[in-house]
């Protein structure tokens, strides 16, 4: 009767499990910052319906699961987080770079063996495999400064309570080996509740399944010689002991071995054949992966064109590839680094900086996204919208230098419609011939005329 009235309460949206039934917060839960109850009275112990292992698992199992948060993943490599503080320049508040902050050079090198882009990655896959959502980092201190940056794998983590049970005192790092633990001063934790950011793979993990249940059946289907499942139907009765020895001569003669793949199975007149599998062709199979390949990607964020999903392929174009790679920076990424951004304000920034500056917007941080190619406009595109906006007298000449990639010049510091115009050119002015200069040569024209004439007429 319990397992009926269950079925109804699920269908009625009402189904509690059965370990969480009777749960009570407990009155002295503290409220995390982000505003969530982080105790909740048996609830520390309950076992989850998929846990961080079986997450991490997936990912190394599923070739899509893998490509997503890979893809995620690899965009660690491009975003610049760097440390600005406000100014005033000319009666204006404006935020500029600072160089060499402790803070970029810890970030650009955590540990020995990691770089800005291996933590940031880290980061990114932690969030998307653990469940609920984690992000466990170890600090480590020199002589009273954060000097390193460690972060764990989320699947060896958990929480370290005191003697009651009732007060969380710190963090254990476990991998069935080996055991450290941490106070609540030596980690870094980011953390979300499940009710209001769940981790995406949980609410893949049907068509996850799905996937994966359809490329083990096209290999066991190959691995078969192609031929699906059947079975064997005699004309007479038998019995079970001869049912079984049937069974056992048909795999030993006709069974999954790479040498009988091909063979040719023999059958006598008493004993017919009967196909009961599907063959490939029946299956609708591009529609069905296309379906678990689609809500996989969606999940994540990714449109399947870039992890170049069946799915995505299907309608693929260059501009399309271009239009996807847009569109998952402007949903997808964006967004997550804002969020990061935000945190490592708030857990690393105020290592070295005093919070009452932080939450004044004294100093911040930001990302330098000009090395992210899918951001970025086109060059002609960019060009020719610099040259209109200098034509209308938008920008200065050196603002429309800039935006083309060139240096400025002096005095560009103006609009074209306040450059000074040119004095207009003047014509030289040509000497006059004076009146006596002119009554010369004619006298001399004259006298070489009349002489000239003599001397013929002599």
């Amino acid at each position: 009767m319990g397992d009926f009235r269950d079925f109804l309460d699920m269908l009625q949206g009402k189904w509690v499990p059965p370990e969480q039934k009777g749960l009570t917060i407990s009155r002295g839960a503290s409220l995390e910052p982000g505003g969530f109850v982080a105790e909740i009275r048996g609830l520390n112990s309950t076992p989850r319906h998929t846990s961080t292992a079986d997450l991490l698992s997936a990912q190394m199992r599923n070739e899509l699961v893998f490509a997503c948060i890979a893809s995620k993943a690899q965009t660690s490599h491009d975003p610049r987080l760097f440390v600005e503080k406000q100014v005033r320049r000319g009666g204006k508040l404006i935020y500029e770079p600072v160089a060499n902050h402790p803070f970029r050079s810890l970030f650009m090198r955590p540990n020995p063996d990691m770089t800005e882009a291996d933590l940031m990655r880290a980061a990114l896959v932690s969030w998307d495999v653990s469940n609920p959502r984690r992000f466990y980092v170890e600090k480590e201190y020199t002589r009273g400064l954060l000097t390193a940056l460690y972060p764990l794998n989320p699947a060896y983590v958990s929480p370290l309570m005191g003697r009651s049970g009732d007060n969380h005192i710190g963090w254990v790092w476990s991998d069935g080996n080996q055991r450290k633990e941490y106070s609540l001063d030596e980690m870094m934790v980011r953390r979300a509740p499940a009710w209001y950011n769940p981790p995406p793979l949980p609410a893949a993990m049907g068509s996850v399944e799905s996937d994966s249940a359809q490329t083990d059946y096209v290999k066991a289907f190959f691995e078969n010689g192609g031929v699906p499942p059947g079975l064997l139907k005699y004309d007479r009765p038998l019995t079970q002991p001869q049912r079984e020895e049937i069974r056992e001569r048909w795999r030993d003669t006709y069974g999954n071995a790479q040498s009988r793949q091909h063979d040719i199975g023999v059958l006598d007149a008493n004993v017919a054949y009967q196909e009961i599998g599907t063959s490939l062709d029946k299956l609708s199979s591009p529609t069905l992966r296309s379906i678990a390949e689609s809500r996989i990607c969606m999940v994540f964020g990714v449109p399947p064109l870039i992890v170049y999903a069946y799915v995505g392929l299907l309608r693929a174009t260059y501009s399309n590839l271009k239009e996807a790679w847009s569109g998952f920076w402007d949903a997808t990424m964006s967004p997550a680094y804002k969020e990061w951004r935000v945190w490592w304000m708030w857990n690393l920034l105020s290592e070295f900086e005093e919070e009452r500056d932080i939450r004044a917007e004294r100093v911040r941080l930001a990302y330098d996204m000009s090395l992210v190619a899918a951001l970025q406009e086109d060059v002609d595109a960019l060009q020719e919208r610099a040259r209109k906006n200098y034509q209308v007298g938008g920008i200065t000449l050196n603002e429309f230098r800039s935006e083309i990639g060139r240096d400025a010049v002096p005095n560009g510091d103006v609009r074209v419609n306040e450059i000074p115009a040119a004095p207009a050119k003047q014509a030289k002015a040509r000497p006059r011939t004076t009146a006596s200069m002119t009554d010369a040569i004619t006298q001399y024209l004259a006298g070489q005329y009349t002489a000239a004439a003599n001397a013929i007429g002599g």
